[in-house]
């Protein structure tokens, strides 16, 4: 079994848990949180409890004999840590987390650290980069291209043909259609209908959508 262990503690740290495991092919070791105290309790599950083994420092070195996953939903955040560990150790190697009960089409590419929750649907020709996130029941069309760190709320639908740039955010129930792009560092707000290109560094909202401001780099998404 591979030996696995999630980056951060709280709520997207728990949906990965809970995707691991039903998994089963995965020795969980616990949570890595440096907000948190080293043995804190952070989640029971059939009787077995699982805990904060440390902070990043504590935990990783340079002979790591585990993997592990980031589990903070902030795109930038993501990245952040991911830096930090790759400081310590190089070669430190992440792992993609795919439900079971996802529906993955077989020329589909998903990269490291990348997490695709239940119920969601990724079709031909779709390409999903490192440290992405698509989450529960989201519908990814054909020939889609997902960039490194970007993410998709809940119940997000896309056409064919999509492209969502580096870190760039797709809110709860977006709609995007055919053959849009998204630049990177853009954040869509939930329930909006896409129907046209995104520039980069930007929020848009609406429906269909228009542009409310300008978006800085480590900016939280609303």
């Amino acid at each position: 079994m591979i030996k696995l262990v999630i980056f951060g503690s709280e709520g997207h740290a728990k949906v990965i848990f809970s995707e691991v495991v039903k998994l089963k092919k995965f020795q969980f070791l616990g949570f890595v949180d440096d907000f948190k105290k080293k043995g804190e309790l952070i989640i029971s599950l059939n009787k077995k409890n699982y805990y904060n083994l440390g902070s990043i420092k504590q935990v990783v070195n340079k002979k790591n004999k585990f993997n592990g996953i980031i589990g903070i939903g902030l795109n930038f955040i993501r990245k952040k840590i991911v830096t930090d560990i790759k400081k310590i150790n190089k070669n430190f190697k992440f792992q993609k987390i795919v439900s079971k009960d996802a529906v993955v089409n077989s020329n589909v590419s998903i990269g490291e650290g990348t997490l695709v929750v239940s119920g969601t649907i990724i079709n031909n020709g779709t390409k999903v980069g490192k440290h992405c996130i698509l989450n529960t029941s989201c519908s990814i069309d054909h020939d889609n291209k997902f960039c490194d760190f970007s993410s998709a709320g809940p119940g997000v639908t896309t056409g064919g043909n999509v492209l969502v740039g580096e870190q760039s955010y797709l809110g709860m129930g977006c709609l995007i259609k055919n053959q849009i792009n998204i630049l990177q560092n853009t954040i869509i707000g939930f329930g909006s209908l896409v129907n046209k290109d995104c520039e980069k560094n930007s929020i848009y909202w609406g429906s269909p959508i228009k542009k409310i401001r300008t978006r800085k780099y480590n900016e939280n998404y609303f």
